[in-house]
């Protein structure tokens, strides 16, 4: 049965005793999470959970008995895009709580080790307090939260444009992933954050951020305030050569943090009140 597991690496094609091997297999749980919001006139709305279940596939399919893939939470956190359309926004608390739930079943059923892989930026607050609490309310698992452009920052290195949503990152991604739902015919520079002489915010080229992927400071505006077309960057850059050299540092990182993860030793908790 083990053996047979370790060939699946979708959760939903497996059964229940194949979860149980799984489990007792100590094979990690992926978590992709992302949103469905707008991304500019020229990407598809699932682009985010999409490129986040993509690289989670990959890595599964690397090492699969290391790993399996849950299905991907497809919306996020996502109030401040509320002004154009497509963007479908869920409360924090909802969400948080939401995935705290996934996960603590996936701990009841013996899942040691959880990674939530974010494909969303304004997912990884609440999705640090979610791996937080999986972990701190289940007595024998532990779950991380990631992003997947910050566990690999040598991609912005690639950049020859500024970037912060829907521009040459994403779009090279899904140039490669998925070029026939990328409309490069509409796609656009839009940098708002020029209007507002808050020009160092998102990511520049070379990695130097502001705000976003690890900045100092955490900074969120309407995104309406900041972008007439719903991009912020230059996706005109944007090739499927970049997305393929992109996906694959992203998978290989995630595929070496899921293998230190799951060779983490649990250790018992020590009370030390007398």
């Amino acid at each position: 049965m083990a053996a047979l597991t370790q060939e699946k690496i979708f959760y939903a094609d497996m059964s229940w005793p194949e979860t149980n091997a799984a489990a007792k297999d100590g094979r990690v749980a992926l978590i992709p999470v992302g949103s469905t919001e707008q991304h500019g006139p020229h990407l598809p709305t699932k682009t985010d959970a999409f490129i986040a279940e993509r690289i989670c596939v990959e890595v599964a399919k690397r090492k699969p008995a290391a790993s399996f893939v849950m299905p991907a939470v497809g919306y996020g956190y996502n109030e401040h895009h509320l002004d154009f359309p497509a963007t479908i926004h869920i409360n924090h608390e909802t969400l948080i709580r939401f995935v705290i739930d996934i996960g603590k079943s996936l701990a009841h059923h013996g899942f040691a080790k959880i990674i939530l892989v974010n494909g969303h930026g304004s997912n990884s607050a609440p999705m640090e307090i979610a791996a937080r609490r999986i972990t701190l309310e289940s007595e024998k698992s532990l779950c991380a939260s990631l992003d997947y452009l910050a566990i690999a920052p040598e991609v912005f290195e690639l950049l020859e444009g500024e970037d912060a949503h829907a521009g040459e990152i994403e779009t090279s991604l899904m140039l490669y992933l998925d070029p026939d739902n990328v409309d490069m015919g509409k796609a656009t520079r839009d940098w708002g954050f020029e209007k507002s002489k808050f020009v160092n915010y998102g990511v520049l080229p070379g990695g130097k951020s502001f705000g976003t992927a690890g900045g100092s400071v955490q900074f969120m505006d309407w995104w309406s305030r900041m972008s007439d077309t719903g991009t912020m960057g230059d996706p005109t850059r944007s090739t499927e050569e970049k997305g393929r050299k992109i996906f694959d540092a992203c998978s290989q990182k995630l595929l070496s943090f899921v293998e230190e993860f799951r060779a983490r030793e649990i250790r018992e908790r020590v009370d030390h009140h007398r």
